[in-house]
């Protein structure tokens, strides 16, 4: 038998971090405008991360649910360990081509991110006059509004939680391939139930979602514990190259392109690589530097203790949390690491 639903909404108390709005108001809203519409797409980030596709997949079953007409997608492959856990066609992996010809909905769902940037290839669709915009995220929102209704609840510990919050306002049933999705976006996000946000509200839904026979030890024996021969090596590399800062309080390692071509590895395939070196102990900051296209890389940043490696993603236009964020860049590695270096060495980031 499921766990029962919770007697109150999580968010009842919240204010929305969009319009200082109550969060449950900002829920009512969205829940009316899906109820309202027929036609649907619904997209995450670009690398989409566990919370990322496990929202996606969850949406694509609501709106499933619910009998709209929606397609869930993404614009790259699923990173192999996930595949085995989401139904086949949730998310839906389309290229430039296939974005283009997708029909303009009349709502278009954007998770996991509020900046239209990070919708890579479906931008333009999300953007297109006519279209309505629902966001639903639990970073910190920038101060350029892009969506008709945007529920971003920070206190949120992933945004797979907002998504069991709609389907509940929505009363749509959480049957066990949609439970298996919210886990991996609610585990994943929380460091499998380690990190800060790892709040009541994380609990309370993982109870209800585990009675659903979820196997937790088997999804994270395969989502952590299973590297391939090739991404064996490359860990290796990365933590053999790693380089500690600053009287030991930046610790910092990169990945280039070419080594990725010479493992026959892509980005996706470099997951979880930052929490490895934040394994190392010591350092309050720690980077993570993946060339992910010829000069442009992706900087994943983790923190121990007061520091906040949001503040240092968002001076270089990323975003996150306190305990883990990140951002893209530009230019040559010395460069970067050196900007790195500054922003961490910078005073605000000493603020609680």
């Amino acid at each position: 038998m499921s766990a029962p639903r919770p007697s109150s909404n999580p968010l009842q108390n919240l204010r929305n971090a969009v319009g200082e709005r109550p969060a449950a108001e900002v829920l009512d809203e969205i829940v009316r405008a899906i109820r309202g519409a027929r036609t649907f797409v619904a997209a995450a980030h670009v690398n989409p991360d566990g919370d990322a596709l496990g929202s996606l997949a969850a949406m694509g079953h609501i709106l499933r649910a619910l009998g709209k007409e929606a397609r869930v997608v993404i614009g790259e492959e699923v990173p192999e360990k996930y595949r085995p856990f989401f139904s086949a066609g949730l998310p839906e992996v389309l290229d430039k081509q296939g974005a283009a010809r997708i029909a303009k909905p009349e709502v278009f769902i954007l998770l996991d991110t509020a900046v239209p940037e990070r919708a890579g290839i479906f931008k333009d669709l999300l953007l297109a006059p006519g279209v309505r915009r629902l966001c639903i995220d639990h970073h910190l929102p920038g101060s350029v509004r892009h969506h008709d209704l945007e529920l971003a609840v920070p206190e949120a510990p992933s945004t797979g939680n907002l998504v069991l919050a709609l389907a509940d306002a929505l009363d749509v049933v959480v049957d066990a391939p949609m439970a298996r999705a919210l886990w991996i976006a609610v585990a994943t996000d929380t460091g499998w139930f380690r990190h800060s946000n790892t709040t009541r509200w994380a609990l309370e839904d993982a109870a209800r979602l585990v009675e659903h026979g979820i196997d937790t030890e088997g999804l994270h024996e395969t989502l952590y514990e299973s590297l391939t021969l090739a991404r064996s090596r490359l860990l290796g590399a990365v933590l053999s190259e790693a380089r500690e800062e600053l009287g030991g309080d930046l610790l910092w390692s990169a990945v280039s392109r070419e080594q990725l071509l010479r493992h026959g590895l892509g980005p996706p395939d470099l997951e979880g690589f930052i929490d490895y070196l934040k394994s190392i102990r010591g350092p309050r900051h720690v980077a993570f530097i993946a060339e992910i296209e010829p000069g442009r890389y992706k900087v994943s940043l983790r923190a121990r203790g007061d520091a906040d490696v949001e503040r240092i993603a968002r001076k270089f236009g990323g975003g996150g949390h306190a305990k883990a964020a990140g951002y893209r860049a530009s230019g040559r590695l010395e460069d970067i690491v050196a900007l790195l270096r500054e922003a961490v060495s910078g005073p605000y980031n000493h603020i609680c």
